[in-house]
């Protein structure tokens, strides 16, 4: 266990001093590779052997010899310095050699539709991250302050404090959900065609955004009139809902992207097209702003989620 009393009475300058005299083993020399003069350098010794309590060298006629006690001291001192150094070692980020991980909160339709192609990028590009990806997390802009979160990919946040950094990167409309053959895909559909059908309720976080045909401002929207034949809070079990039945879903019109030929499914147009629009964002804060590695991190995402449009 460190012992930080003992470490706030030394002076670590002095340490490198007495590495210098361990391995030039004289004043005179040390003087010139510190670029001091040798009454400090002497000055300097007079104090390590103060603090250590032990005279250290021994004056030749060639110079410094080392007690065994100054002689133990070397090895260590010499991987501290190294590992001291490398605190102040600002090298280029590299991906392809960086090793380090990210702790990620995505909504649940971007977590499917970016996350694979991210963690592809990521296995060509920076085999040394790690990626941990979360789609529920209560508290996101508290994770994000106390460090437990690097990144938040989610609906636009409203009121956000100078501390965080939100970039809107993909607008997207509500849409309506349904399996490729349904009934409906012909023509577009009404608010009452809608309602003959049975609806999937994905009970995911801020859904009520996904809401269409609000007839006025402050009025309830579809959903409130349209019972939920089914519930679930899984994306992918909602989808293979509606592949495989006359159900219909209410969610982002990103989830076309979705759409595969075990899950075929299309939005279906309707007669009053959304006029909600839904921002996504990727949300930081000011702690990584400097930090190359989160920055790096920052665009691959970035660039993904642009794809979609």
């Amino acid at each position: 266990m460190i012992n930080l009393k003992q470490l706030t009475h030394i002076d670590l300058n002095l340490l490198v001093t007495l590495q210098v005299l361990l391995q030039y083993r004289s004043v005179s020399v040390a003087a010139s590779k510190l670029h001091l003069t040798q009454p400090a350098v002497s000055k300097a010794l007079a104090r390590l052997r103060e603090q250590f309590g032990e005279p250290l060298f021994m004056r030749v006629s060639k110079g410094l010899v080392p007690t065994p006690f100054a002689l133990a001291l070397q090895d260590p001192l010499q991987q501290w310095l190294e590992s001291a150094a490398v605190l102040f070692d600002h090298e280029p980020f590299d991906p392809a050699t960086w090793k380090g991980e990210f702790t990620l909160v995505a909504n649940e339709y971007l977590h499917m539709l970016v996350l694979p192609s991210l963690m592809q990028r990521l296995s060509k590009n920076a085999p040394g991250v790690v990626l941990k990806i979360l789609s529920q997390y209560r508290h996101q802009l508290e994770g994000l302050e106390d460090g437990d979160l690097d990144f938040v990919l989610n609906l636009e946040f409203s009121d956000l404090s100078e501390q965080f950094h939100s970039e809107v990167l993909y607008t997207d409309t509500p849409a309506i959900f349904a399996r490729a053959a349904h009934p409906l895909r012909k023509k577009p559909a009404t608010r009452e065609d809608l309602l003959r059908y049975p609806r999937v309720a994905l009970r995911m976080p801020d859904m009520e955004k996904f809401e269409l045909f609000h007839p006025r401002p402050g009025q309830p929207g579809l959903n409130m009139h349209w019972p939920a034949a089914y519930e679930t809070d899984n994306l992918t079990t909602a989808l293979a809902t509606i592949a495989g039945t006359d159900c219909l879903l209410p969610g982002a019109g990103v989830l076309a992207g979705l759409a595969t030929r075990e899950l075929n499914f299309k939005a279906l147009p309707t007669l009053t097209p959304p006029q909600v629009q839904i921002a996504y964002c990727l949300i930081s804060h000011k702690r990584v702003q400097h930090s190359p590695a989160h920055q790096w991190l920052r665009q691959q995402i970035k660039a993904l989620v642009q794809k979609l449009g």
